[in-house]
């Protein structure tokens, strides 16, 4: 299924099903007492993004150090797994597979039935205004249900605990409250970096080694991509060739392209248009999430839109240069490393909320990205990067 079929299933099929489980509660509310007993297993949900999930970590963390022995649960979507794990702050993953409907369907009634055996003493559900995961959170059986709440957003009676929505806090922040119910408070909010093993990081490192990559090499990596939550985020390819051109004129460097299997065309249609001579390393496609985490402890930059590889990137103290315009950088900006973050803030920047469900309204005519020039990157780049450029400036 992709994003859009999911959206409009959680609004045409969400809306009703909540309706009527919101009736269901409060006539079944009076009847019911109270239940007080001390927290042992809390279940955790956030199905959209690896960044999410890595911009949730200082909350995760949190509730763990406070509570040593509260056995936590994360409910995801299947190709979310490796990243929850990676992250050592859960113990254990519900999963749902999203490749079709029937697979998902088979697995969320499997996936409730075992949550409710669980018996879960709280849930929080992390999707801001989603109404699949309201009805899931219900489901759960938790006596203590934690949400989002906006007056504008409705989600009826169905959680126990509505936290207030800030859309002026860094995500961090938003994520960090929803723990105040348990009596948590978040205050270190650096991200958990996923872990992997050596035999893990040997394996990677040989995929730049044939490369030619040597351990003196200037590494820049480039992200030239966007998950389809909103392509809009993605800075225009000319402007990304033009970047990656300038830094080939002017450094002795390297750059490595990533990229998951469903990206790899457009980035080989991007490489297919900047030199053949060695410089350029097209690795999209061919990575794991360890082969991508040793790929990035290497490279010195990277350069990237708005989406979860920055997040990665930044949670493991790498130098980003970023882009943002539907989103802005003051909700989602990176959290970790030396930043250098571009944003024009035109009048309809950022565009991305939870009143449109995070849907572009240009339909792909992303205005506030075009509007950021790949030679004022090339300017900042040199300025905030002048150790760089005196190491490795290129003599012609």
């Amino acid at each position: 299924m992709n994003i859009r079929t999911m959206k409009a299933i959680d609004h045409f099929v969400g809306i009703p099903v909540c309706l009527m489980l919101d009736l269901f509660q409060r006539i079944r509310s009076p009847f019911r007492c109270a239940n007080h007993t001390p927290l042992r297993r809390v279940l955790v949900m956030k199905y959209f993004g690896i960044g999410s999930i890595l911009l949730a970590s200082p909350m995760l963390r949190t509730i763990k150090s406070r509570n040593p022995n509260v056995k936590i649960g994360f409910l995801t979507f299947a190709g979310n797994r490796d990243m929850v794990e990676r992250l050592g702050l859960v113990d254990e993953i519900h999963t749902l597979r999203t490749d079709s409907l029937l697979h998902f369907a088979c697995d969320l009634f499997r996936v409730i039935g075992r949550i409710r055996r669980k018996r879960y003493d709280a849930t929080i559900d992390m999707e801001f205004f989603s109404k699949f995961s309201t009805i899931v959170t219900y489901l759960s059986g938790s006596p203590i249900r934690i949400g989002y709440f906006l007056r504008q957003m409705w989600r009826g009676d169905l959680l126990t605990e509505q936290v207030y929505y800030n859309n002026y806090k860094h995500i961090t922040e938003v994520f960090g409250a929803l723990a105040a119910p348990l009596d948590v408070t978040v205050d270190d909010f650096t991200l958990q970096p996923p872990l992997i093993t050596d035999e893990e990081r040997k394996a990677a490192g040989v995929l730049l080694t044939r490369e030619g990559v040597g351990p003196e090499d200037l590494l820049i990596g480039f992200n030239v991509n966007a998950s389809e939550l909103s392509l809009e985020r993605r800075w225009p390819k000319r402007e990304f060739l033009t970047l990656a051109r300038g830094l080939l004129n002017e450094l002795n460097a390297r750059l490595v392209f990533i990229g998951t299997p469903a990206e790899a065309e457009y980035v080989a249609e991007m490489v297919a248009e900047l030199p053949r001579d060695g410089r350029i390393i097209n690795l999209s496609g061919k990575t794991n999430l360890e082969d991508l985490v040793e790929i990035l402890r290497r490279c010195r930059i990277f350069i990237t839109n708005d989406s979860g590889p920055l997040h990665l990137a930044a949670s493991l103290g790498i130098a980003t240069v970023s882009f943002f315009g539907p989103e802005t950088p003051m909700l989602y900006g990176p959290v970790g490393g030396d930043a250098l973050v571009f944003y024009e803030g035109v009048y309809c920047s950022p565009c991305l909320n939870v009143f449109n469900v995070k849907t572009a309204p240009c339909s792909g005519q992303n205005v506030c990205m075009q509007g950021i020039h790949a030679e004022a990157v090339l300017d900042g780049m040199r300025e905030h990067f002048s150790d760089i450029w005196g190491q490795y400036k290129r003599v012609v």
